[in-house]
């Protein structure tokens, strides 16, 4: 999907978008997260291959975050860790992108700059 469309969701809609792989991958983050891709799908107890991508899904749909990189050891030193946003967080992210593509919070913006 892309931005806007995720944008242009309304709650329940987003919230239905957390289901099957992307659900399963989001309980494991909650659990187990912070952490890598690496991390969670050792964790979780589940591939790869399946985690990476859901775990981009869950950023692009406001349900998870990258808090910073891995610096845990030499070997993963790229790699992102991540963690699972609440409900209640997904829902604030995703009220402040609706507000900013009505135009909404611009000017707080350009208050904060100012300071």
């Amino acid at each position: 999907m892309q931005p806007s469309q995720i944008r242009d969701l309304n709650w329940t809609e987003l919230q239905s978008r957390l289901s099957g792989l992307r659900a399963s991958v989001y309980e494991a983050l909650r659990m187990h997260g912070p952490c890598t891709t690496r991390d969670l799908a050792a964790r979780a107890g589940l591939d790869i291959l399946t985690v990476r991508p859901r775990v981009t899904e869950l950023c692009q749909l406001g349900f998870a975050e990258e808090v910073s990189s891995s610096s845990l050891d030499a070997r993963h030193s790229s790699e992102g860790v991540y963690r699972a946003h609440t409900f209640a967080e997904a829902a604030a992210h995703h009220a402040r992108e609706q507000a900013l593509a009505r135009g909404e919070g611009i000017q707080e913006t350009l208050f904060d700059l100012s300071r």
